[in-house]
């Protein structure tokens, strides 16, 4: 067959990808896989190099999808039943090799994915199951779907070894100064979505919104566990930090050690400048390193007490703030900092 701009007859990535999720014949998730790295670009030789499917056969179940059509491609003379369990020691292999990164066994990427178990499956037993079935042999084996926990990429250790001796120094500080970190967050109109629990079977929806519009925040945390919230008109700029720490000033006392982030707005010469008249201490954060900075779990805490609920306007986002202000809990200073 010759490749004219992806196009067999009936075959699309999204035909595809819909059979696929629900594919139990291990022929025909082969032929759809095959198929869909095709739509996707690939020749018959990188699927072969991909895969290790022999070339000729990838053509020959492409002709298939050509000279057959669709739902005729996918299946031999009679459409098997029911695939057979994996034994006990498949299962304990399967197991085994879900505890290793899928480097090991020789795919290109990062984590186990539903669908690349299932390949897996397909690829050393010739055995398919729906991904539904395959997520519970995944629970069964011992593993779960987890979010990763951030790491900086761009933190760098020297820096942030650095820091640790400067923070020393602000354990000793005069007693009258006030340890405050501040950051800044952002609240969208629309909503932003966390996992939670529901009914099986239930489908949850959540609204979207394609505005730019949104409410900006700057807030702080004491070493005391006191917390300020002010929102913001317009950008983040210098000007705006500035006034910020006027009100810290006005809300903790004039004398204040305060732990900030790399961000433009918290770096300008005018805001350095200001605290240089007045005693106030600047301390910045490595650069990218906002897991040492506890208001970052401060706007964490805030916007899931807000998640998987749709915000239309600025108004709704702002009574809903405020309200859910009053109902978290700040984090503790002296968890991210030794003073």
């Amino acid at each position: 067959m010759t490749k004219e701009g992806n196009k067999i007859p009936d075959l699309t990535k999204g035909r595809v990808r819909e059979q696929l999720a629900d594919e139990t014949d291990p022929k025909a998730i082969k032929r759809l896989t095959a198929a869909r790295e095709y739509l996707e670009g690939l020749s018959p030789a990188e699927i072969e190099n991909k895969y290790g499917w022999d070339r000729q056969t990838v053509y020959n179940w492409l002709n298939r999808f050509e000279e057959r059509g669709f739902e005729a491609a996918l299946y031999d003379d009679s459409r098997p039943g029911r695939p057979s369990e994996l034994s006990d020691d498949q299962f304990d292999q399967f197991a085994a090799v879900l505890h290793d990164p899928p480097e090991e066994a020789g795919y290109d990427a990062p984590a186990w994915s539903t669908a690349l178990a299932q390949q897996y499956l397909i690829r050393t037993f010739d055995v398919a199951f729906s991904r539904r079935h395959v997520r519970r042999l995944m629970h069964k084996a011992g593993v779960s779907p987890k979010r990763p926990r951030p790491e900086p990429a761009s933190a760098d250790e020297a820096e942030r070894e650095e820091f640790e001796e400067t923070v020393k120094k602000v354990g000793r500080r005069d007693e009258d100064a006030i340890v405050v970190t501040i950051d800044q967050t952002r609240k969208a109109v629309g909503a932003d979505l966390y996992r939670a629990w529901y009914p099986v079977g239930e489908r949850p929806t959540v609204g979207v919104s394609a505005s730019r519009k949104g409410v900006n925040l700057l807030g702080a945390v004491t070493e005391h566990g006191d917390t300020t919230v002010l929102e913001c008109g317009g950008s983040f700029t210098g000007e705006v930090t500035i006034r910020f720490l006027k009100h810290l000033q006005a809300e903790f006392g004039e004398q204040l050690v305060v732990l900030l982030d790399q961000a433009t707005y918290f770096t300008a010469e005018a805001v350095k400048n200001f605290a240089a008249e007045e005693p106030i201490e600047l301390v910045y954060f490595p650069t990218g390193s906002p897991d040492l900075n506890p208001t970052e779990e401060y706007w964490k805490r805030l916007k899931q007490a807000l998640g998987n609920r749709y915000f239309g306007t600025l108004g709704e986002i702002r009574s809903a703030i405020w309200s859910a202000l009053e109902t978290i809990d700040s984090p503790g200073v002296y968890q991210y900092l030794c003073l």
